[in-house]
């Protein structure tokens, strides 16, 4: 018979716990991973642009007097001390000005974003550091306090670190079934607003058609793929700015504009979204929408990931 400390887990009961923390951490970990390459690309990105950019400068005059369905624009650069020629390709159907225009306006946006990309790529790798801390410790002290561990875990990777549920023994012959999720996750806003989040494309349509009531408040990011979001509101009440604003920031992060700095997010009461027949999961008709221009705050997202509620 295994002996059992005093008011403590039984030795199957920690081991079990031992490694559903462990596999959290491995999951949050290649979540930081994925996020710390797809900056690194973003950086990358922004260098190619300011690259092209600094070279587009040279044929502004050339775009300037293009004719319609110009192929390249050429022109000669002495930053060397010796002639070296530039040639920037050119889209025939497009005008040579617009489309010069349009490469310096991607390497401004890019530009832009790339010190606050910077700023979350070594967040990101900070946080990867210390979850490798904590799993050294898990591994190599047989005594560790696997709560606090948690608790430093979730601290330190609030929106990446979510901790599995313990595999328990059962009865022979009896298979354990985990409770099915919810299709949607649940945030709080700074005065504890509860904001739900689609998982996915199918869970958004449970989401938007089965939980979500008709006076709720329906956002998603403007042209963009990504996730449903529902404000729930009292009957007769309307959203307060505030919250509009923290649930526009969850749209827009859970989407593909997560990178963008100013993102257009459509809202619109739950009874003004509906689905055609057939389509494709995810996809929605407004009848009625409003759309807010909304600039990304870092410290709002930060606050509203850590208030996430594991349901």
């Amino acid at each position: 018979m295994r002996a059992a400390v005093p008011g403590g887990p039984l030795p199957d009961e920690t081991a079990g716990r031992r490694d559903a923390l462990l596999r959290s951490l491995a999951k949050a970990t290649g979540r930081l991973r994925r996020r710390i390459d797809a900056v690194r690309g973003d950086l990358a990105r922004a260098d190619v642009a300011a690259t092209l950019a600094q070279r587009a400068r040279l044929v502004v005059a050339q775009a300037a007097r293009a004719p319609r369905g110009a192929d390249k624009l050429v022109a000669v650069d002495w930053a060397g001390g010796h002639a070296a020629e530039v040639e920037i390709p050119l889209d025939p159907a497009r005008g040579a000005r617009e489309q010069v225009e349009a490469i310096f306006k991607l390497a401004r946006r890019l530009r832009d974003g790339s010190e606050i990309a910077r700023a979350r790529l070594e967040e990101a790798q900070r946080s990867c550091d210390a979850l490798a801390g904590l799993v050294a410790q898990i591994t190599t002290d047989p005594d560790a306090d696997l709560d606090a561990l948690a608790a430093r875990a979730r601290e330190t990777a609030p929106r990446e670190f979510k901790l599995a549920p313990a595999v328990r023994p059962s009865a022979p012959g009896r298979s354990v079934r985990p409770l099915p999720r919810p299709p949607y996750r649940t945030f709080l806003g700074a005065s504890g607003a509860r904001i739900l989040v689609g998982r996915g494309a199918a869970h958004n349509d449970a989401l938007t058609l089965h939980v979500a009531r008709p006076r709720d408040l329906w956002l998603h990011a403007k042209g963009h793929a990504g996730a449903h979001v529902i404000v729930p509101l009292h009957k007769g009440a309307s959203c307060p700015p505030e919250v509009l604003v923290e649930a526009a920031h969850l749209a827009a992060h859970f989407s593909d504009a997560r990178d963008e700095l100013v993102v257009e997010v459509s809202y619109t009461p739950r009874r003004y979204v509906r689905k055609p027949r057939k389509s494709a999961p995810g996809l929605v008709v407004l009848d009625r929408e409003k759309v807010i221009l909304l600039r990304r705050e870092a410290t709002t997202l930060r606050g509203l990931l850590a208030r996430e509620v594991v349901e």
